[in-house]
């Protein structure tokens, strides 16, 4: 009767996760994504304008197709992740995937979306804290562990390794969202998160030997950044809560 109930409880909130982040990636893909100001020329250089495509002409059939199977997807698996921080979660599966949906087909993290989807992280945590018991130093713990992750990317931009600024402030999110996890989560998610840039660095740089692309060997690391805690999340066996 246990395990049944059990069962039910994680399948509603597998439905829940699915059904949020399907919801907030639609959001941002098809609303906030073709409003988004174009980079400054003079910031980034003609030629990057000219290699970049337009935010507006992102939003194609094919990239709300693959983006909602994803966020349904990353939405349901959140049913592992303890219930008191499911929310940021979510806007992890939905609304940051969508962002760094954006990186990956442009090499940049726009500051606009960067900032609804913090703002919505905020939100998510604070409702959610209210709504299931937690400890106020589960959630401080988090902020903390963000603060210390973007410090660590902060250094590596600061000497130069090819990160963007944007990376660095996705950094924060990536270690908020894994530190949910605990402590081990919080170093599993920055472990995944080299570990998968390093292999997106490889492939992109084998595929653009036979494919030649105008970015040369530049990719967008937000990828590497969003998959870090779902990393964690496959192995650290944390148990429903």
């Amino acid at each position: 009767m246990f395990g049944a109930a059990l069962s039910w409880d994680v399948l509603a909130a597998a439905g829940a996760g699915a059904a949020v982040s399907l919801l907030l990636a639609i959001v941002h893909l098809r609303v906030l994504v073709p409003r988004l100001p174009e980079p400054d020329p003079d910031e980034v250089g003609a030629e990057v304008i000219a290699a970049k495509p337009r935010y507006r002409d992102l939003v194609t059939p094919a990239r709300t197709a693959v983006l909602s199977v994803l966020a349904m997807a990353a939405g349901a698996a959140t049913s592992q992740v303890p219930a008191w921080g499911r929310g940021i979660w979510w806007v992890w599966a939905g609304s940051v995937l969508t962002l760094v949906a954006v990186d990956q087909a442009t090499t940049f993290l726009p500051v606009r979306l960067w900032r609804w989807c913090l703002a919505e992280g905020l939100i998510a945590a604070a409702v959610t804290a209210a709504l299931v018991s937690t400890r106020p130093a589960d959630l401080l713990a988090c902020l903390v562990l963000g603060a210390v992750t973007a410090g660590l990317f902060w250094l590596v931009w600061r000497l130069g390794a090819g990160l963007g600024f944007g990376d660095v402030r996705l950094a924060a999110g990536t270690g908020a969202v894994g530190a949910v996890l605990g402590l081990e989560g919080w170093a599993a998610s920055l472990m995944a998160t080299a570990l998968t840039g390093v292999l997106i660095g490889v492939g992109t740089t084998l595929v653009r030997r036979f494919r030649p692309s105008p970015w040369g060997t530049v990719f967008g690391y937000g990828p590497a950044l969003w998959l870090g805690p779902w990393g964690a999340l496959a192995v650290s066996g944390a148990p429903w809560q």
